[in-house]
């Protein structure tokens, strides 16, 4: 997030090598395969992804510029997931919760994602977050509470920092640049989801207005499609766009 990304390999230039050659383009192959390997997604992303290096000198308030937490009351989300109809309330919590990263506690601040499916409850989710020394939002974790016709039936994706030798992601950096890589969970058993800014303009139009220079996020977890935030200045996400889906802002506070 906060530092320049990893480019893509060039292709290897050894395979081009004579056949006379063979030891030599297996030394230039050894070591091409290392960088390959050092700037591959299933290998580590830049530093910015390391948020166990990060500071928290001043955790809360939040005031990044494209996720300024601490402002907000509620935004509401409504669309779709396939042939689903959402709604998403995203409230920020009184109150806090404290973690250790590092040996020292970091105040977080709580937010409520109350999710809708078809006009029922299907997911309460309660995420902990975190603005680091260099202005990044960071995740700290989140509590889950699964629900069917009412009830809840599980706890899916639930994890925090400091269990398990969990430690924060990153949501956003403080100063977002294209191609900027990084973790907003890296949890093994429960959650990776690698992320990379892919535009640092975009213009989104959604059902609570028009807004200007969005940056746009790809979210990787392996196994699924991807999938795009746009976070607008000032406010926050206003748009979601899953594999099969589109959920967009319609009311800010």
């Amino acid at each position: 997030m906060f530092t320049p990304s990893l480019s893509t390999p060039p292709r290897l230039a050894w395979r081009q090598l004579a056949f006379g050659l063979g030891c030599a383009a297996l030394i230039v192959s050894s070591g091409w395969l290392m960088i390959a390997q050092a700037k591959s997604p299933t290998a580590k992303a830049s530093s910015a992804g390391q948020a166990r290096h990060l500071t928290f000198t001043h955790p809360s308030p939040i005031t990044n510029t494209y996720l300024p937490l601490s402002k907000l009351h509620q935004d509401v989300l409504e669309g779709n997931e396939g042939r689903k109809k959402m709604r998403i309330e995203r409230t920020r919590k009184p109150g806090t919760r404290t973690f250790m990263v590092n040996g020292k506690p970091v105040v977080a601040s709580i937010v409520e994602d109350r999710e809708w499916s078809n006009g029922k409850v299907e997911e309460v989710t309660l995420d902990y977050f975190a603005q680091s020394d260099d202005g990044s939002v960071c995740y700290m974790g989140e509590s889950v509470d699964n629900y069917r016709n009412g009830k809840v039936v599980g706890h899916e994706g639930a994890w925090l920092t400091g269990e398990h030798n969990a430690q924060p992601g990153i949501i956003i950096p403080g100063h977002p640049k294209l191609g900027d890589k990084f973790h907003s969970e890296n949890v093994p058993g429960i959650t990776v989801e690698a992320d990379e800014v892919v535009a640092v303009d975009e213009t989104v139009t959604v059902r609570a207005g028009t807004y200007k220079h969005c940056v746009k996020i790809k979210e990787m977890v392996s196994g699924e499609d991807p999938e795009y935030k746009y976070y607008a200045p000032n406010v926050g996400v206003v748009r979601e766009v899953p594999a099969e889906g589109n959920m967009q802002l319609i009311s800010h506070k």
